[in-house]
């Protein structure tokens, strides 16, 4: 099928729209902004920890969920913790949402994984840019 490329240049809306190369086009750049969106989706930067003289240490997202949800085990009353990775500038912050029990204090239960998640990140791995948790309730469990 030969294209028709003649004054290509001065085609209006109308005489494109006609035309399937126009078509051709727009579906090819919505292919393209669609790949960009997923790979920016599939991307996992690494999270780094501290720098100092002898390197850096980084951790995969992943296993900072992980450390998360392993976190979340110890803490009575909170299930279901799904972790969100925010950056602020220099500082890393975690955003937890955790389903609690009905019965639960929940500003006690917020204390200890604050408590507990804060003394992991800071002491144990030394995180030297940890900007703190936020937590979001996202439902309610019956306790049994």
């Amino acid at each position: 099928m030969p294209w028709d490329f003649d004054n290509f240049w001065n085609w209006t809306l109308e005489i494109a729209a006609g035309k399937a190369i126009w078509w051709y086009g727009w579906l090819i750049l919505l292919l393209l902004i669609l790949l960009l969106w997923i790979g920016k989706k599939i991307k996992r930067e690494l999270v780094p920890i501290l720098s100092d003289e002898e390197g850096n240490v980084r951790i995969t997202p992943h296993a900072l969920q992980e450390l998360v949800s392993k976190s979340c085990l110890d803490v009575e009353g909170i299930h279901s913790p799904s972790t969100t990775i925010h950056r602020q500038g220099e500082h890393v912050r975690l955003l937890v949402r955790i389903q609690v029990n009905t019965g639960c204090n929940i500003q006690d239960a917020r204390k200890k994984l604050k408590d507990r998640l804060e003394s992991i990140m800071v002491d144990n791995l030394c995180f030297s840019n940890f900007g703190g948790i936020d937590l979001i309730i996202k439902g309610f469990k019956d306790s049994k």
